[in-house]
């Protein structure tokens, strides 16, 4: 054997110059350290000596370059072990090793700065196409206050909603429906004020107002008869007129004055606005720009933000894993330092430091390094900065990347696109990151926004039809009429009965009986018809679906299962059959904590079997995944049609991976 010491030196060499990624030559110093015999590599050097001058070369490259790069390049295990993942956000080394993050990282906040047209817009594209294009457990939602800076990704990102502004139809006083009315009056009120930089005293006084708007409306007693920002407007203007304290006609002056801002707007001019659960389904572009303030926008993103963070908390689903991602491209909006003796710490900022563990991921930009208060600074775990001007934006980079003189100093010698300085909490030191050139079609114009998002608008305008409950006092039983009592109280019990099967309903001697109770059940806001398919041959079938109100007045829970009256019916239809053949069926069921599963079987051999209804398909390849995943040996998609099953099979088959252990099955195949 060769000196130990000499042998060293050539490994040494190898690994500094990037040659023991070479199998061959990664075999021969493996048997070498063993076994102690080294003259099978020095052997297969000698016959092939350009491998260790590309060993010399790049050796001799990366000293080069550490001359006039101030930041270590990670070496590449360090590379491999604490920056990959299966987010690629660019290149770390001469090696073209990746950056690579888990998507749950963004669980607490990344912050990307750098002058204007110094990559930034491009960095958050760069990483959206990967992550839009990939199966995932999260949505991303974009407000766009530029207006139409994303709509360009609409080529290379089919799952990509885009809302123009003329689309967008907001109102913010529609409660949530997993909210009680006064929780979402709190909730509304405490983030328009924080957000609208209103005195603390306005909250209070906006709680009030609203309360009484509600309960004028009927809302605490089951009405969807919406207020909108006009009408608070118009409440609010009454009180001004009539207040002889100077000291509350400047508060609700100045509630006036914000307000007449958003009742100019046409967004915000609607009684029925997009529902609720497009903020937590899609991938959405808000395309704000025309008519938006900043405190509009800081205002939108946060109710958006706080929807979700409340809704995730309210069905328990906690433990950092991303949720939603909110790309805010104007971060300097929502984050800037402001005087919170008078306006109150801004909702997102408070709301911020609670976001992990309900999934709530922000990715924050701004040209202003001091646009960040010192709350969103502390607490975020990734820092991006591309090239950089100003001395002072140096210097407080400086201090928050934990930077050297001479590598604070390089910020100004950086590419003037494309690189960047990142501090990343899974790693050490800081270190450059060379984002790679997208070629993206620049103009995409209104026509082909609108011809490509044509069946998403059509789908919103459907679910925004405004649909009046009447105002009405409590109901008592003595006010409703016996036949409409007894088959409110049948149907809680027996929600899949058809219409036509409801004589045996008590009290009931034939079908116009049941007809005449069912249209004051329909006509009083407690039922409404539905038509299902639930035979092979003939027509639909008619079902009378009880709403929210009825099931408050019975004081009763919802039909079990999830989704709408068609998707519960349906996991109902295949518990069902399932049950008939000896299996052990249970809607929403889990395996060992996992999440649920549409129908969960279990065979007499201890096998589970996983039916997902999809009448949707933004989640089909997740809930696939997530399902074999917990310890399903077959996950069978459950669709509408034949068409369903086509669109099923073209995304399953797009992941080969998945093939093997997916079926495809039409509803019709539960049917009696």
């Amino acid at each position: 054997m060769k000196k130990p010491k000499k042998f060293m030196e050539l490994v040494k060499l190898l690994k500094e110059g990037r040659m023991l990624s070479h199998p061959l030559i990664k075999r021969h110093v493996d048997y070498a350290l063993v076994t102690g015999d080294s003259r099978a590599l020095y052997n297969f050097l000698e016959d092939f000596p350009n491998f260790k001058a590309y060993a010399q070369r790049n050796t001799e490259q990366a000293e080069f370059n550490q001359l006039i790069n101030p930041f270590p390049y990670p070496e590449p295990d360090d590379a491999q072990e604490y920056l990959s993942g299966p987010l690629n956000l660019g290149y770390v080394n001469p090696q073209n090793y990746l950056f690579g993050v888990d998507y749950d990282v963004f669980c607490l906040p990344v912050n990307v700065l750098g002058r204007v047209g110094a990559g930034k817009s491009h960095f958050i594209k760069y990483g959206l196409i990967q992550t839009l294009r990939k199966p995932r457990n999260f949505n991303v939602i974009i407000p766009d206050l530029k207006g139409t800076e994303y709509r360009n990704l609409l080529a290379c990102c089919k799952n990509l909603k885009v809302l123009t502004n003329n689309k967008i139809k907001i109102n913010p006083l529609q409660a949530a429906d997993w909210m009680t009315p006064m929780e979402y009056i709190l909730f509304y009120s405490k983030v328009f004020t924080r957000e609208n930089y209103l005195l603390t005293t306005s909250e209070s006084i906006l709680i009030e107002l609203l309360e009484y708007i509600y309960r004028k409306r009927g809302i605490f007693d089951g009405s969807n008869n919406w207020p909108n920002f006009r009408d608070l407007y118009n409440v609010v203007s009454h009180r001004l007129e009539n207040e002889k304290s100077f000291r509350y006609r400047d508060v609700y002056l100045l509630l006036k004055n914000r307000l007449e801002t958003y009742t100019r707007t046409d967004p915000f001019n609607c009684h029925q606005g997009i529902p609720h659960d497009v903020w937590r389904t899609q991938n959405v572009v808000l395309e704000l720009g025309k008519g938006f303030t900043d405190n509009m926008y800081s205002y939108l993103v946060s109710h958006i933000a706080g929807l979700n963070y409340s809704y995730n908390m309210d069905h328990g689903l906690v433990g950092a894993k991303l949720r939603t991602l909110l790309i805010i491209d104007e971060g300097r909006i929502l984050f800037k330092p402001r005087d919170i003796n008078v306006f109150g710490d801004s909702y997102i900022n408070e709301l911020s430091t609670r976001f992990r563990d309900p999934g709530i991921g922000l990715i924050l930009s701004s040209q202003e390094t001091s646009s960040f208060n010192q709350t969103i600074r502390s607490i975020s775990y990734t820092k991006i900065c591309f090239p950089l001007t100003d001395g002072e934006d140096v210097s407080t980079i400086k201090g928050s990347f934990g930077l050297t003189g001479e590598q604070a100093d390089y910020l100004f010698k950086l590419p003037r696109f494309g690189q960047a300085v990142v501090r990343y909490g899974g790693y050490e030191n800081p270190f450059l990151l060379a984002v790679p050139h997208l070629n993206l079609k620049k103009i995409v114009t209104d026509e082909d926004v609108d011809k490509r998002m044509a069946g998403f608008y059509s789908d919103l305008k459907e679910k925004m039809k405004i649909v009046r409950t009447p105002i009405f006092a409590h109901q008592v039983p003595q006010t409703m009429p016996p036949q409409a009592t007894s088959l409110l109280y049948f149907l809680s019990k027996e929600p899949f009965t058809k219409v036509s099967a409801m004589t045996k309903a008590p009290g009931f001697k034939s079908p116009a009986q049941v007809g005449k109770a069912l249209d004051w059940l329909e006509k009083s806001g407690f039922a409404r018809r539905e038509q299902h398919r639930v035979s092979r041959r003939g027509r639909k079938s008619v079902f009378a679906v009880l709403t929210p109100i009825a099931y408050k007045y019975l004081d009763k829970k919802g039909i079990p299962g999830k989704g709408d009256f068609e998707h519960k019916l349906y996991q109902h239809l295949i518990r069902r059959k399932l049950k008939k053949d000896e299996l052990q069926p249970k809607i929403e069921g889990r395996i060992s904590g996992s999440k649920s599963i549409d129908v969960l079987a279990r065979s007499k051999d201890g096998k589970y079997f996983a039916y997902e209804v999809t009448l949707h398909f933004e989640n089909l390849l997740s809930n696939v995944r997530r399902d074999l995943e917990s310890g399903a040996s077959k996950v069978f998609i459950v669709t509408r049609d034949r068409a369903g099953i086509e669109q099923a099979q073209k995304m399953v088959n797009a992941n080969p991976e998945y093939s093997d252990s997916v079926g495809f099955m039409t509803i019709d195949e539960f049917f009696s």
